[in-house]
């Protein structure tokens, strides 16, 4: 199983990598810019949690898509230590570049039955909440 999941998400990445390398958009800055264009006016922290990731490399990202100028970092009025994010007109431009080179390779999924897909998610939320129990089950020991 574990090599299964392991070769697919290879897969995902591989396809995801070469495609957003053209653009020169890694994997976690496309995540970064779906998140905040989603979510305009996010926090650092909102981000971390959203993209899955610790605030200190969530913050190594942002520096370098703030130099690259998609991003832009403000601080808060109401909050002096905590920013505001940002994408600017140049970032909005490469999530809808790279955004497209993610419809487009997907396609070849949306091939597959409507049943697969719903049997696929029901199986990842069973594993998903399996192993978020079980390390639940270690904290409390």
């Amino acid at each position: 199983m574990f090599a299964s999941l392991r070769e697919v998400n290879r897969a995902f990445y591989n396809q995801i990598h070469q495609n957003l390398d053209q653009l020169g958009v890694t994997a976690v800055q496309y995540m970064v810019l779906k998140v905040l264009h989603n979510n305009p006016r996010i926090g650092l922290s909102e981000l971390s949690e959203l993209i899955l990731s610790t605030n200190s490399t969530t913050s190594g990202v942002i520096d370098r898509m703030v130099k690259a100028g998609w991003v832009t970092r403000e601080r808060s009025d109401t909050d002096r230590r905590s920013v505001i994010l940002t994408l600017t007109q140049e970032g909005t431009a490469i999530w809808e570049q790279s955004y497209a080179i993610r419809l487009q390779q997907s396609e070849p999924l949306l091939e597959m039955p409507e049943s697969d897909h719903a049997e696929l998610i029901r199986i990842h939320r069973n594993i998903v909440n399996i192993l978020q129990k079980a390390r639940e089950g270690y904290r409390h020991e």
